[in-house]
């Protein structure tokens, strides 16, 4: 028996300017459907100009699609108002960037629990700090701690809320290769023992061959959407 979807995208297009005055018309998603499985782990890949920091914000409720549906957990996302759709972002999306967008002024603890006392259904922010192997760097703030560092307290911040979709946008992007490998393995320990669906936003196509699924999208479109039945290990990515 096929297990549902948790994520259904169907027919999603994204169009920018006066489409019906025809002026500065883009359009940055054309007519998009796919689904995702609970507990995958999937790269979106594309170059610049693709489309897909454009999906992964109607995924994370930051932008809304011009048409379609986006269903997750059999929720209309499409159809949430600006205060729902407030609630589902705080609840329901854990985002991860490239650039950390850490609280400078912050500790890394602080920065975890701040984000824990959003929701009341939170792990708690240490255990989450030690997972992401930050016990000892809690009482740091983000200028004392290195690039790679500041990555894992990103991923804690937004692993405390018990997330549905942990949403990456080019997550190893101001890495070096030896500390980016290490990201997408925690990320994908994180999937897998949390039991997490997590997205992972990238150009960088030679990272998705450990993924369970691996989307990739052109112009717009998607052009391939595949499901992996052999995922390599993050030891084996040639980087």
């Amino acid at each position: 028996m096929d297990l549902k979807p948790q994520l259904i995208i169907s027919n999603i297009s994204k169009i920018y300017g006066d489409a019906k005055k025809k002026e500065n018309v883009v359009t940055a998603l054309d007519n998009v459907s796919f689904s995702i499985n609970e507990g995958e782990f999937v790269f979106i890949l594309g170059p610049s100009g693709a489309g897909k920091s454009t999906l992964l914000n109607i995924l994370g409720g930051m932008d809304k699609a011009s048409s379609g549906s986006y269903i997750l957990n059999d929720i209309n996302v499409t159809e949430l108002n600006e205060k729902k759709l407030a609630k589902f972002r705080q609840t329901d999306i854990g985002f991860v960037f490239q650039f950390y967008n850490l609280i400078s002024s912050l500790t890394a603890y602080e920065n975890v629990y701040l984000a824990s006392s959003l929701v009341k259904n939170h792990f708690d922010p240490m255990e989450i700090l030690n997972k992401v192997g930050l016990k000892e760097r809690a009482n740091n703030f983000p200028s004392q701690l290195s690039g790679g560092e500041q990555q894992r307290v990103s991923i804690a911040r937004a692993l405390v809320k018990k997330p549905t979709l942990l949403l990456c946008d080019e997550p190893t992007g101001a890495l070096d290769s030896k500390t980016g490998l290490e990201i997408i393995e925690l990320l994908y320990n994180v999937c897998k023992s949390e039991k997490k669906t997590v997205i992972i936003v990238t150009h960088n196509k030679e990272l998705s061959v450990v993924g369970d699924r691996v989307i990739q999208v052109q112009d717009g479109k998607i052009i391939k959407n595949e499901v992996v039945e052999n995922p390599k290990k993050v030891s084996e990515i040639v980087w």
